[in-house]
Protein backbone atom coordinates (compact mmCIF):
# COMPACT_ATOMS: atom_id res chain seq x y z
CA UNK A 1 0.00 0.00 0.00
CA UNK A 2 1.48 3.41 -0.93
CA UNK A 3 2.56 5.71 1.88
CA UNK A 4 -0.17 8.26 2.42
CA UNK A 5 0.32 12.00 2.63
CA UNK A 6 -0.02 13.93 5.87
CA UNK A 7 -2.33 14.13 7.74
CA UNK A 8 -3.33 10.58 6.76
CA UNK A 9 -1.31 7.82 8.45
CA UNK A 10 -1.18 4.05 8.01
CA UNK A 11 0.68 1.24 9.80
CA UNK A 12 4.34 0.65 8.92
CA UNK A 13 4.70 -2.24 6.47
CA UNK A 14 7.58 -4.43 5.36
CA UNK A 15 7.10 -3.06 1.84
CA UNK A 16 8.26 0.35 3.15
CA UNK A 17 11.82 -0.92 3.61
CA UNK A 18 13.34 0.55 0.44
CA UNK A 19 11.72 3.96 0.97
CA UNK A 20 13.19 4.15 4.47
CA UNK A 21 16.61 2.94 3.36
CA UNK A 22 16.67 5.67 0.71
CA UNK A 23 15.66 8.33 3.25
CA UNK A 24 18.31 7.22 5.75
CA UNK A 25 20.96 7.25 3.02
CA UNK A 26 20.26 10.94 2.35
CA UNK A 27 21.08 11.84 5.94
CA UNK A 28 22.80 8.90 7.69
CA UNK A 29 21.42 8.61 11.24
CA UNK A 30 23.30 8.86 14.51
CA UNK A 31 20.57 7.62 16.87
CA UNK A 32 19.92 3.91 17.34
CA UNK A 33 16.19 4.16 16.70
CA UNK A 34 16.74 5.14 13.09
CA UNK A 35 17.11 1.86 11.29
CA UNK A 36 14.21 0.23 9.52
CA UNK A 37 15.06 -2.87 11.57
CA UNK A 38 14.36 -1.05 14.81
CA UNK A 39 11.22 0.73 13.66
CA UNK A 40 9.65 -2.33 12.06
CA UNK A 41 10.64 -4.86 14.72
CA UNK A 42 9.19 -2.68 17.50
CA UNK A 43 6.22 -1.37 15.50
CA UNK A 44 3.62 -3.22 17.60
CA UNK A 45 5.05 -1.94 20.89
CA UNK A 46 5.05 1.60 19.53
CA UNK A 47 1.74 1.18 17.63
CA UNK A 48 3.68 2.83 14.84
CA UNK A 49 2.06 4.56 11.89
CA UNK A 50 3.68 6.51 9.07
CA UNK A 51 3.02 9.14 6.42
CA UNK A 52 4.78 11.40 3.95
CA UNK A 53 4.91 14.96 5.24
CA UNK A 54 6.38 17.44 2.77
CA UNK A 55 8.64 14.76 1.33
CA UNK A 56 9.89 13.51 4.69
CA UNK A 57 8.87 10.28 6.40
CA UNK A 58 6.98 10.86 9.62
CA UNK A 59 6.45 8.12 12.22
CA UNK A 60 3.71 8.45 14.84
CA UNK A 61 3.36 6.36 17.98
CA UNK A 62 0.02 6.01 19.77
CA UNK A 63 0.61 4.15 23.03
CA UNK A 64 0.14 4.36 26.79
CA UNK A 65 2.68 7.21 26.76
CA UNK A 66 0.33 9.22 24.52
CA UNK A 67 0.75 10.58 21.01
CA UNK A 68 4.41 10.89 20.10
CA UNK A 69 6.31 11.48 16.88
CA UNK A 70 9.82 10.59 15.85
CA UNK A 71 11.84 13.31 14.14
CA UNK A 72 11.11 13.44 10.39
CA UNK A 73 13.36 11.19 8.30
CA UNK A 74 14.97 12.45 5.12
CA UNK A 75 16.88 15.48 3.91
CA UNK A 76 15.97 19.06 4.84
CA UNK A 77 12.78 20.69 6.08
CA UNK A 78 12.75 19.03 9.51
CA UNK A 79 11.95 22.17 11.49
CA UNK A 80 9.00 23.16 9.29
CA UNK A 81 7.48 19.68 9.54
CA UNK A 82 7.84 19.58 13.32
CA UNK A 83 6.24 23.02 13.65
CA UNK A 84 3.36 22.00 11.40
CA UNK A 85 2.66 18.72 13.15
CA UNK A 86 2.79 20.17 16.66
CA UNK A 87 0.41 22.95 15.66
CA UNK A 88 -2.02 20.45 14.16
CA UNK A 89 -1.82 17.61 16.65
CA UNK A 90 -0.25 18.67 19.90
CA UNK A 91 1.66 15.75 21.35
CA UNK A 92 5.45 15.63 21.41
CA UNK A 93 8.42 14.76 19.27
CA UNK A 94 10.54 12.33 21.24
CA UNK A 95 14.09 11.00 20.93
CA UNK A 96 14.93 13.93 18.69
CA UNK A 97 18.58 13.96 17.56
CA UNK A 98 20.74 16.85 18.71
CA UNK A 99 21.26 18.23 15.21
CA UNK A 100 17.49 18.61 14.72
CA UNK A 101 16.94 20.00 18.20
CA UNK A 102 19.56 22.64 17.39
CA UNK A 103 17.35 23.98 14.58
CA UNK A 104 15.04 25.46 17.21
CA UNK A 105 17.77 27.43 18.97
CA UNK A 106 16.22 29.50 21.74
CA UNK A 107 12.83 29.99 20.08
CA UNK A 108 10.34 30.85 22.85
CA UNK A 109 7.48 28.93 21.21
CA UNK A 110 9.13 25.55 21.77
CA UNK A 111 10.50 23.52 24.61
CA UNK A 112 13.40 21.14 23.96
CA UNK A 113 14.27 19.07 27.00
CA UNK A 114 17.10 16.55 27.25
CA UNK A 115 16.06 12.90 27.64
CA UNK A 116 19.09 11.29 29.34
CA UNK A 117 17.41 7.89 29.69
CA UNK A 118 17.30 7.62 25.89
CA UNK A 119 20.85 8.78 25.15
CA UNK A 120 22.87 6.22 23.17
CA UNK A 121 26.24 4.95 24.37
CA UNK A 122 28.94 5.28 21.72
CA UNK A 123 32.25 3.40 22.00
CA UNK A 124 35.44 3.08 20.01
CA UNK A 125 35.43 -0.32 18.32
CA UNK A 126 39.16 -0.64 19.02
CA UNK A 127 38.57 -0.29 22.77
CA UNK A 128 35.97 -3.04 22.94
CA UNK A 129 37.87 -5.52 20.80
CA UNK A 130 41.02 -5.50 22.98
CA UNK A 131 40.00 -3.78 26.26
CA UNK A 132 43.25 -1.76 26.49
CA UNK A 133 44.81 -0.10 29.50
CA UNK A 134 44.17 -0.07 33.23
CA UNK A 135 40.58 1.11 32.94
CA UNK A 136 39.70 -2.20 31.26
CA UNK A 137 41.58 -4.44 33.71
CA UNK A 138 38.31 -5.82 35.06
CA UNK A 139 36.97 -6.65 31.60
CA UNK A 140 40.18 -8.42 30.58
CA UNK A 141 40.05 -10.46 33.78
CA UNK A 142 36.49 -11.55 33.02
CA UNK A 143 37.46 -12.58 29.50
CA UNK A 144 40.47 -14.50 30.81
CA UNK A 145 38.35 -16.33 33.38
CA UNK A 146 35.78 -17.41 30.80
CA UNK A 147 38.44 -18.66 28.41
CA UNK A 148 40.16 -20.59 31.19
CA UNK A 149 36.94 -22.26 32.30
CA UNK A 150 35.28 -23.03 28.96
CA UNK A 151 36.14 -24.41 25.56
CA UNK A 152 33.98 -22.31 23.27
CA UNK A 153 33.30 -21.73 19.62
CA UNK A 154 32.30 -18.49 17.90
CA UNK A 155 29.68 -19.02 15.21
CA UNK A 156 28.89 -16.44 12.56
CA UNK A 157 25.14 -16.22 12.08
CA UNK A 158 23.77 -15.87 8.57
CA UNK A 159 20.32 -16.16 7.03
CA UNK A 160 20.68 -19.95 6.79
CA UNK A 161 21.12 -20.41 10.56
CA UNK A 162 19.51 -17.23 11.90
CA UNK A 163 16.76 -19.32 13.53
CA UNK A 164 19.34 -20.24 16.19
CA UNK A 165 18.97 -16.70 17.56
CA UNK A 166 15.22 -17.18 17.93
CA UNK A 167 15.75 -20.49 19.71
CA UNK A 168 18.18 -18.87 22.16
CA UNK A 169 15.81 -15.95 22.75
CA UNK A 170 12.91 -18.31 23.45
CA UNK A 171 15.01 -20.30 25.95
CA UNK A 172 16.23 -17.07 27.56
CA UNK A 173 12.62 -15.88 27.85
CA UNK A 174 11.59 -18.99 29.76
CA UNK A 175 14.20 -18.17 32.40
CA UNK A 176 13.26 -14.48 32.47
CA UNK A 177 9.47 -14.99 32.31
CA UNK A 178 9.04 -12.76 29.27
CA UNK A 179 5.32 -13.54 29.15
CA UNK A 180 4.92 -11.70 32.44
CA UNK A 181 7.01 -8.63 31.55
CA UNK A 182 5.66 -6.42 28.77
CA UNK A 183 9.03 -4.97 27.76
CA UNK A 184 10.72 -8.38 27.56
CA UNK A 185 7.82 -9.82 25.60
CA UNK A 186 8.05 -6.94 23.10
CA UNK A 187 11.78 -7.55 22.83
CA UNK A 188 11.14 -11.23 22.08
CA UNK A 189 8.78 -10.23 19.27
CA UNK A 190 11.39 -7.82 17.94
CA UNK A 191 14.06 -10.55 17.86
CA UNK A 192 11.67 -12.82 15.96
CA UNK A 193 11.12 -10.11 13.35
CA UNK A 194 14.89 -9.65 12.98
CA UNK A 195 15.38 -13.37 12.46
CA UNK A 196 12.49 -13.59 10.00
CA UNK A 197 13.85 -10.69 7.91
CA UNK A 198 17.55 -11.22 8.59
CA UNK A 199 18.86 -10.77 5.06
CA UNK A 200 16.52 -8.02 3.86
CA UNK A 201 17.27 -5.96 6.99
CA UNK A 202 21.01 -6.22 6.33
CA UNK A 203 21.77 -7.74 9.71
CA UNK A 204 24.91 -9.44 10.96
CA UNK A 205 25.02 -11.70 14.00
CA UNK A 206 27.14 -14.10 15.97
CA UNK A 207 26.83 -16.65 18.75
CA UNK A 208 29.02 -18.33 21.36
CA UNK A 209 28.68 -22.09 21.72
CA UNK A 210 29.85 -24.07 24.75
CA UNK A 211 29.53 -27.83 24.48
CA UNK A 212 27.63 -27.40 21.23
CA UNK A 213 24.96 -25.25 22.92
CA UNK A 214 24.36 -21.57 22.16
CA UNK A 215 24.98 -19.53 25.30
CA UNK A 216 25.11 -15.98 23.89
CA UNK A 217 24.06 -14.02 20.80
CA UNK A 218 24.67 -10.61 19.26
CA UNK A 219 22.75 -8.97 16.41
CA UNK A 220 23.72 -5.68 14.77
CA UNK A 221 24.00 -3.72 11.54
CA UNK A 222 25.39 -0.57 9.97
CA UNK A 223 23.86 2.58 11.45
CA UNK A 224 25.97 4.93 9.35
CA UNK A 225 29.27 4.54 7.48
CA UNK A 226 31.29 5.00 10.70
CA UNK A 227 29.08 3.16 13.17
CA UNK A 228 27.77 -0.33 13.86
CA UNK A 229 24.70 -0.48 16.09
CA UNK A 230 24.08 -3.53 18.27
CA UNK A 231 20.38 -4.31 18.56
CA UNK A 232 20.68 -7.46 20.66
CA UNK A 233 23.42 -8.66 23.03
CA UNK A 234 22.44 -11.48 25.38
CA UNK A 235 24.32 -14.12 27.33
CA UNK A 236 23.76 -16.80 29.93
CA UNK A 237 24.17 -14.84 33.20
CA UNK A 238 25.55 -17.90 34.98
CA UNK A 239 28.73 -17.89 32.86
CA UNK A 240 31.12 -15.25 34.18
CA UNK A 241 32.81 -13.32 31.38
CA UNK A 242 30.56 -14.66 28.63
CA UNK A 243 28.97 -11.29 27.90
CA UNK A 244 32.38 -9.68 27.41
CA UNK A 245 33.62 -12.52 25.18
CA UNK A 246 30.45 -12.38 23.07
CA UNK A 247 30.92 -8.65 22.54
CA UNK A 248 34.61 -8.99 21.69
CA UNK A 249 34.19 -11.85 19.26
CA UNK A 250 31.27 -10.23 17.46
CA UNK A 251 33.12 -6.95 16.99
CA UNK A 252 36.26 -8.71 15.79
CA UNK A 253 34.20 -10.56 13.20
CA UNK A 254 31.80 -7.85 12.06
CA UNK A 255 33.08 -4.38 12.97
CA UNK A 256 36.38 -4.19 11.11
CA UNK A 257 35.22 -1.39 8.80
CA UNK A 258 33.64 0.70 11.55
CA UNK A 259 35.21 3.20 13.93
CA UNK A 260 32.39 3.24 16.46
CA UNK A 261 29.81 0.94 17.97
CA UNK A 262 26.47 2.26 19.28
CA UNK A 263 25.12 0.10 22.10
CA UNK A 264 21.80 1.93 22.44
CA UNK A 265 20.33 3.44 25.60
CA UNK A 266 19.94 2.45 29.25
CA UNK A 267 16.24 3.48 29.53
CA UNK A 268 16.97 4.88 32.98
CA UNK A 269 17.56 1.40 34.46
CA UNK A 270 20.31 1.84 37.11
CA UNK A 271 21.92 -1.57 36.60
CA UNK A 272 22.00 -1.17 32.83
CA UNK A 273 23.44 2.33 33.15
CA UNK A 274 26.20 1.08 35.45
CA UNK A 275 27.02 -1.73 33.04
CA UNK A 276 27.19 0.51 29.96
CA UNK A 277 29.32 3.11 31.75
CA UNK A 278 31.76 0.38 32.78
CA UNK A 279 32.74 -0.03 29.10
CA UNK A 280 33.84 3.64 29.01
CA UNK A 281 31.88 5.28 26.18
CA UNK A 282 33.76 7.80 24.08
CA UNK A 283 30.57 9.86 23.65
CA UNK A 284 26.88 9.98 24.43
CA UNK A 285 24.44 10.49 21.56
CA UNK A 286 21.97 12.83 23.20
CA UNK A 287 18.27 13.01 22.39
CA UNK A 288 15.55 15.49 23.23
CA UNK A 289 11.81 15.90 23.64
CA UNK A 290 10.41 18.81 21.63
CA UNK A 291 7.00 20.30 22.38
CA UNK A 292 5.01 23.41 21.60
CA UNK A 293 4.73 25.45 24.77
CA UNK A 294 1.27 25.68 26.24
CA UNK A 295 -0.66 28.69 25.05
CA UNK A 296 1.64 29.22 22.08
CA UNK A 297 0.58 28.85 18.48
CA UNK A 298 2.72 28.46 15.41
CA UNK A 299 1.66 29.03 11.84
CA UNK A 300 2.82 27.34 8.68
CA UNK A 301 2.16 27.77 5.03
CA UNK A 302 -1.05 26.20 3.85
CA UNK A 303 -2.62 26.10 7.29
Amino acid sequence: MPIQFYPEFRPLELSDLERFKAAFSLQPPQISEFTFTNLYSWRSAYNLQICDCDGLLLCRSESAEGRRFFAPIGLGGHKAVIERVLADNGGVFFRVPEEIKALFGNEPRFSAEADPDSADYLYNVADLTIFPGRKYDGKRNLVRRFRNEHNYQYLRIEESNAALCREFEDAWCIIRNCDGVEGLNSERQAVREMVKNFSSFGLSAGAILVGGKICAIAIGQELNPDTLVIHVLKADPEMTGLYQVMLQEFLKDEAGRFRYVNMEQDLGIPGLRKSKLSYHPCAMIRKYTVTLKEGRETKHEGR
